[in-house]
């Protein structure tokens, strides 16, 4: 019993040892961030497909002064396609794909883009341990694309292989704005760095592809995009400024 009380105590005493995760003062800070985010979709996306799911990364640089520059790229990917009209004229009354045997043909469709983008903003330490956390708020310009993944155990329904996917994938991309607001975390006794936050897009966009075959033509319509979500990031600093009292262990 002893024994348990005295490693007790001197674990109790190493972590009251510990200096200070982060100074009282704002730091100049250069960071890597991995992120996860889920997004519900409105406009002319929410009519072709459901929610996403996102994961990407970023290098950000925070200044003394709280202001912050980001690049960011976000990989999304969604499982509900809804615009299923595309493929009329490969399937019978029933929406059935008809393989090259006579058999029933099968195919199941996916989302798949990117946003990728500079991001501005500022850090406002109203809240959380140290001036080096707070409430952020970031606005960024950059791309924004997706497509319809089509995608086939075998071959059996040969308007669905090789270049023919390009008619029916509708690849669209365009200009993108977007806007974040949540909590920065940044403690350097902690595990885990983290922010939080809801996170907003808006994107102009166009479909490129010359042919669809659906419509027997192409498609130049300008769409406008929304998608609308939570994104969490972890963070990684990788460098230290040599005179504040900012520790890892």
């Amino acid at each position: 019993m002893r024994k348990i009380i005295s490693i007790l105590i001197l674990l109790l005493c190493a972590w009251t040892a510990k200096p200070q995760s982060i100074s009282d003062s704002s730091l100049l800070l250069n960071m890597f961030s991995f992120h996860v985010s889920g997004h519900a979709p409105g406009g002319d996306i929410a009519q072709r497909y459901g929610m996403n799911l996102g994961v990407g990364g970023s290098y950000i640089l925070k200044f003394k002064s709280n202001w912050i520059l980001s690049a960011d790229f976000s990989f999304f990917s969604g499982n509900n396609f809804k615009e299923s009209g595309i493929f009329d004229n490969l399937t019978d009354k029933d929406g059935i794909f008809i393989s090259n045997y006579g058999e029933i043909g099968e195919a199941a469709f996916y989302e798949r883009g990117y946003y990728a983008g500079l991001r501005g903003g500022k850090l406002f330490p109203v809240i959380g341990p140290n001036a080096n956390s707070g409430l952020m708020i970031l606005g960024s310009a950059g791309f924004l694309e997706y497509k319809t993944l089509i995608h086939q155990d075998g071959e059996d329904v040969p308007s669905l292989n090789g270049d023919y996917k390009k008619g029916y994938d509708y690849l669209t991309n365009g200009f993108g704005i977007s806007q974040f607001i949540g909590y920065f975390h940044l403690d350097g006794n902690e595990p885990v760095n983290f922010y939080v936050g809801f996170e907003f897009h808006q994107a102009w966009t166009r479909n490129r592809r010359d042919w669809n075959f659906d419509i027997m033509g192409p498609d130049d319509r300008l769409r406008t995009d929304y998608l609308f979500g939570i994104r969490f990031g972890w963070i990684f600093p990788f460098t230290k400024n040599k005179t504040s009292t900012y520790h890892y262990y």
